[in-house]
């Protein structure tokens, strides 16, 4: 009897450590891997929304609620008085100063962003 045991034992431990790994382990694996990091990305989409869906709702019910209930509120109070600078050629230029670098990043960044997702696809 107790040899039947051990060698009952022994055939099971023999088959378990005989097959190894399946053959298409890795491509199991980096599927999980792959479904796993499509349902972060997805959550993280979901709980974006949410947040941008939340501050809306929060900003428009400032906006609804400070007038309603708030009538002798002023912002214009609130706010610094600055006076309407003159449109010179110095500030024309002060503003393609910085829009010039501005525009050229974001075309830079944009055709990054087209480039690797070109080469990531292959």
């Amino acid at each position: 009897m107790e040899k039947s045991k051990n060698n009952a034992l022994k055939q099971a431990l023999g088959r378990r450590m005989g097959d190894g790994l399946s053959s298409n382990f890795s491509y199991q694996t980096m599927n999980r891997i792959r479904l796993a990091a499509a349902g972060r990305h997805r959550r993280y989409k979901i709980i974006s929304w949410c947040w941008l869906a939340a501050g809306s709702l929060f900003m428009l019910g400032l906006g609804v609620q400070i007038p309603a209930f708030y009538p002798e509120f002023n912002i214009r109070e609130y706010m610094p008085q600055v006076e309407n600078p003159q449109l010179t050629i110095e500030l024309i230029a002060f503003y393609g100063y910085i829009a010039v670098p501005v525009l050229i990043l974001l075309v830079l960044d944009h055709w990054m962003r087209w480039h690797r997702g070109k080469t990531m696809s292959k």
